[in-house]
């Protein structure tokens, strides 16, 4: 079987055409692949973000719950002391108010009192 040089190249050129076919449908597979990321990326990006603006509320409220113990702790001081009793009263009904609305994040240190 003797081939000519015109067979060779026939033969090279189509090795090389279905080489060229089989990686451009592999570079199509991977920009698809790739796209779909990048779309499964972004959704992803604004679910956390509004999952980020859903929950800045409760950096404050927590920082709010630990003010509201304060007061609530500062008013009972000045209650046992005697002194105002009748405005620490309202203060402290109020700062114990909010926190039940707040579900009661710190149990109460203050029930030995």
């Amino acid at each position: 079987m003797d081939l000519s040089n015109n067979d060779l190249w026939a033969a090279a050129l189509a090795v090389a055409s279905v080489a060229v076919v089989v990686i451009a449908v592999l570079f199509g597979l991977i920009i698809a692949t790739l796209q779909r990321i990048d779309r499964h990326a972004a959704r992803t990006y604004t679910a956390a973000k509004q999952v980020a603006q859903n929950t800045v509320a409760l950096w404050t409220l927590e920082q709010t719950n630990r003010d509201l113990v304060a007061i609530r702790d500062a008013a009972r001081g000045i209650q046992r002391a005697g002194i105002g009793a009748g405005v620490v009263g309202s203060v402290s009904a109020a700062a114990e108010k909010v926190q039940d609305w707040l579900g009661r994040a710190e149990h109460d240190e203050d029930k030995s009192s």
